[in-house]
């Protein structure tokens, strides 16, 4: 047993090696600083190993069996056999086994030190490290990152969370899946596709509440053409379901760090940290414990800037441009700001909308319901959000991102050239029917 008041010097101490973790390592790491992670399991956190990765895997195999019954129509050989999911599995495990070792071999050779265990503060610079059972080390560190994640908050013992649901190696005859987020709505579409005969309980009174009301009204339609059974306004719902799925709230993992032992007063929810990620002077907090959205791509976000401060370069986040994206029937996506939202900021809008079944590309492939919609300033012209439904919405929305973070108005968007064919000028065409100029389609002027 090592024991004793020994410690190991830490320049910069992660706490975490998830998608906030690892890349605010390789940042500092990369600006000069000395960068010691500590992960208690596999590096990628719950985003590479048991939730985006796998659950976006899972999302394309059910696509992939949707589309090959589309394709019959137009003349394809029929899909016909069930879908393996043993076969499905091993090829899942093998996609994350794969990134996980990619970014293994990021932090290798970038020369970051990573340290596997448990990590808690026993001092304002000092942390506990317990290694397996009986093994520990001390790190005495300069400044420190808490990266360290969220977990499901938990169900009861009818229902499991949505990271079980990724792993099944068969498709239920009958599943319930409770929740109204991105999450359950992914999970529901999925099977439904697979085959299994889904009910998607929703405890409100529409899809995705915090989107756009337009892609609510989507994610329903594209649900139930799916084959999913959608209860709204919905309860706990009794029955004969093979297996049942529960999606919810994620609780920050703070629990077990000690915080008081490093002066921080423990939160009841989530860190608030100022623009620069800082909890105190060496102290920084990322990801999902931190308050707002718990995404990835935040996170990484996040990541860079708390590694670019760490490096001492000027930096700061911004949290007005995150994509929000679902890997659903159809994909949706939105960043920026909700038409409900702008009104209620008090910004006169003019609203853009176009849809899919005026495009070419979506003419041939026969998808023809989503649409465009995009949100902007009545004074000025400037992008304030983008609310995208249909093929390829979770890459087009980066454009959207891009014009928010540039200040880009409805002009510079409708005179920026989009190769056709492509789901793409959907957003050009969404930009000049805003300016009341619209090519594609009849009757359409700007609100």
């Amino acid at each position: 047993m090592v024991a004793g008041d020994q410690s190991d010097p830490a320049d910069v101490l992660i706490l975490g090696g998830g998608p906030g973790g690892y890349v605010a390592a390789l940042r500092a790491q990369q600006l000069g600083r000395s960068v010691t992670l500590i992960e208690r399991g596999r590096v990628g956190g719950v985003c590479l190993n048991e939730g985006c990765i796998p659950s976006k895997h899972l999302s394309r195999f059910a696509a992939a069996r949707s589309a090959a019954e589309a394709f019959a129509a137009s003349g394809m050989p029929p899909f016909s056999g069930r879908p393996d999911m043993i076969l499905f599995q091993k090829s899942r495990a093998a996609a994350v086994d794969t990134l996980v070792k990619g970014v293994s071999s990021l932090l290798q050779g970038a020369g970051v030190k990573v340290v596997e265990g448990s990590a808690r503060f026993v001092g304002r610079t000092r942390v506990c490290v317990e290694i397996g059972e009986e093994s520990v080390r001390y790190f005495d560190f300069k400044d420190v990152v808490i990266a360290t994640g969220s977990r499901a908050a938990g169900g009861d013992a009818s229902t499991v969370e949505p990271s079980r649901a990724l792993e099944w190696d068969s498709i239920p005859a009958t599943l319930l899946v409770i929740g109204d987020d991105y999450i359950a709505l992914e999970i529901a579409v999925a099977y439904a596709r697979l085959g299994s005969q889904v009910t998607l309980a929703a405890p409100g009174d529409r899809l995705l509440p915090d989107f756009d009301r337009d892609l609510s009204t989507a994610a329903l339609r594209g649900a139930r053409s799916a084959g999913v059974e959608v209860a709204l306004s919905s309860g706990p719902t009794l029955g004969n379901w093979e297996r049942a799925v529960a999606s919810g709230d994620r609780r920050p993992n703070l629990d077990h760090l000690d915080l008081r032992a490093a002066g921080i007063a423990a939160p009841d929810g989530k860190l608030n940290v100022d623009a620069q990620l800082r909890l105190d002077r060496h102290v920084f907090a990322i990801g999902d414990v931190t308050a707002g959205l718990p995404l990835a791509h935040r996170a990484m976000a996040q990541g860079r800037a708390a590694g670019d401060v760490l490096g001492g370069k000027p930096a700061a986040f911004d949290s007005r441009a995150i994509p929000r994206t679902v890997f659903a029937a159809p994909e949706l996506a939105a960043v920026g700001m909700t038409e409900d939202e702008a009104l209620a900021a008090g910004i006169s809008v003019s609203i853009g909308r176009f849809p899919l079944g005026a495009l070419g590309r979506a003419v041939i492939e026969s998808a023809t319901a989503g649409f465009a919609k995009l949100v902007f300033a009545q004074d000025g012209g400037a992008v304030l959000g983008a609310h995208l439904a249909g093929p390829r919405a979770t890459e087009l929305v980066a454009e959207m991102a891009l014009a928010i973070e540039m200040g880009a108005t409805s002009e510079d968007l409708a005179l920026t050239v989009h190769a056709h064919p492509t789901f793409a000028e959907a957003l050009m065409e969404a930009a000049e029917v805003s300016l009341g100029r619209p090519i594609h389609v009849r009757g359409a002027a700007k609100r």
